[in-house]
């Protein structure tokens, strides 16, 4: 897996002129909402255009409704449903690993736990599994260390109450507490860069709109 991976969410994007032997591509494959005791399936719709040599990731992007009235369930069957959805991301061209995006609230941890479970089961052996990280579930709120993953992206950035929290822990030279948190940073090139990050890690780069590559000049 290359150290430098842009994320190419639900928009167009033509990305050959990336150099593949530095770059590869989490792109958002297909976003699950879950509510009441439903999976609502929204594929990509937007082109992707990639050098096919491309080392590609299938994210799967997880909603919940926070409609009271449609609060999902989170049935055995819904959970089974969403590992059925993210298996088949396997399938489509060139796809060499998945990710997983999904900010699940506390009430929603022990199913996202069973999900990723029974995921890692059915996925083919030694293939990779990541999950996209609130910063606060990094610093003091470890409750997924037992996830069976290959890592786990701090989001660092767009971190609303706690931007400033993070922006000053990780300022002092401090690292993540969570071990799964330590193999790579997720980062906004919209935003003021977070200084002093750790040495040899993977870096998911961010971008509100259409990548461009002059885009690449700003992440050198």
């Amino acid at each position: 897996m290359p150290k430098k991976i842009l994320w190419a969410w639900e928009r167009e994007e033509d990305l050959r002129f990336l150099n593949t032997k530095n770059f590869g591509v989490a792109f958002l494959a297909q976003t699950l909402y879950l509510e009441t005791n439903e999976v609502i399936y929204k594929p990509r719709r937007q082109p992707l255009k990639l050098a096919p040599e491309t080392y590609l990731i299938a994210v799967t992007r997880i909603e919940t409704s926070r409609d009271n009235s449609k609060r999902p369930n989170l049935t055995d069957e819904q959970k089974n449903k969403v590992v059925s959805y993210i298996k088949k991301t396997i399938e489509l061209p060139n796809i060499k690993a998945v990710q997983i995006d999904f900010d699940a609230l506390s009430s929603e941890r022990n199913f996202y736990r069973n999900l990723v479970l029974d995921l890692k089961k059915e996925l083919p052996e030694n293939f990779p599994l990541s999950i996209t990280a609130l910063t606060s579930w990094c610093v003091g709120d470890a409750w997924f260390g037992d996830f069976p993953i290959d890592e786990a992206v701090p989001m660092a950035f767009d971190m609303g109450a706690d931007d400033k929290t993070i922006r000053d822990f990780l300022s002092r030279e401090n690292d993540w507490n969570e071990s799964l948190c330590r193999a790579s940073y997720g980062i906004s090139i919209d935003e003021p860069l977070i200084v002093n990050f750790k040495p040899n890690r993977r870096f998911y780069y961010f971008k509100s709109k259409a990548w461009a590559a002059v885009d690449l000049e700003r992440i050198k």
